[in-house]
């Protein structure tokens, strides 16, 4: 990519992420935790870097020549979406993530990242209207609950079969002997805590 498509395209997320900051109302008492404060993210695959600096109410995003920086995350790009996902400083390293954190912002961000609370149904209205936006919120948040469902059923599933293999219940054959518990054993366990 050339120097003007990456200014554009850093222009374009900033203008989307300021746009959305703006409908969670905490966001100027979040974002003055780091006004002032720049980042450093170095792409090295595509090879990419650009700075976010941090004001008391939005974000400004620019390609950045630096080489280093106060606070700073290098990686592939598929490394540094992991690491984001992760939202966890000690997920580093296992993400094939560099960090040089000298002033503790990337902690802090990763917290606030976690901690904004903005409002997607009206942002999807302004687009789509109320009725659509309230029918795609209301399937969101249902399939959300779905999978926090399947996770608990999936933990109380292992937490039986641990428990089960720990007596020596499930393991144990015609004539009164245990025997070795099986990879389909497993399945059969977490197959049985899942479905309702």
């Amino acid at each position: 990519m050339n120097d003007t498509a990456i200014a554009l395209a850093c222009e374009s997320i900033a203008s989307a992420l300021n746009h959305a900051l703006e409908y969670d109302p905490q966001t100027p008492q979040k974002l003055s935790k780091v006004a002032g404060k720049s980042l450093l993210i170095e792409a090295t695959l595509p090879r990419v870097s650009i700075a976010i600096v941090f004001t008391e109410n939005q974000l400004i995003i620019t390609p950045s020549d630096e080489c280093l920086a106060a606070a700073m995350v290098s990686g592939t790009a598929l490394a540094l979406m992991r690491f984001l996902l992760a939202g966890d400083i000690e997920a580093a390293e296992k993400c094939q993530v560099d960090i040089d954190d000298e002033d503790g912002l990337i902690a802090i961000l990763l917290a606030l990242s976690r901690d904004i609370d903005i409002d997607w149904e009206a942002l999807l209205a302004e687009h789509t209207g109320d009725v659509a936006a309230h029918l795609f919120g209301e399937s969101l948040r249902k399939a959300q609950q779905f999978q926090q469902d399947i996770v608990t059923r999936g933990k109380n599933g292992w937490a039986t079969y641990k428990t089960d293999c720990d007596t020596g219940q499930p393991g144990t054959d015609q004539d009164g002997h245990s025997k070795a518990q099986s990879p389909l054993d497993f399945v059969g366990a977490q197959l049985k805590a899942l479905l309702p």
